[in-house]
């Protein structure tokens, strides 16, 4: 139960098909209808607007972990 109050919530926002946002979610996970991105913030201004280029997670770049450089 208390662990429930630490897990992280990720922000998602719904495009259509013209990439423009339609809604704003924080969810648990990503939604597995419809076309999500996960974003870095719930902002309602971006409803209605194509999302900032800034807004969007990218998560690959967060999993590249540590490379070993050679000596």
């Amino acid at each position: 139960m208390i662990t429930s109050l630490f897990k992280r919530r990720r922000c998602y926002a719904q495009l259509n098909a013209q990439g423009i946002c339609v809604a704003l979610w924080e969810l648990p996970r990503q939604p597995q209808q419809g076309r999500w991105v996960e974003v870095n913030e719930l902002q309602p201004r971006w409803i209605g607007k194509s999302l900032p280029t800034a807004a969007r997670v990218n998560r690959r770049a967060n999993r590249t972990g540590w490379r070993m450089l050679p000596a």
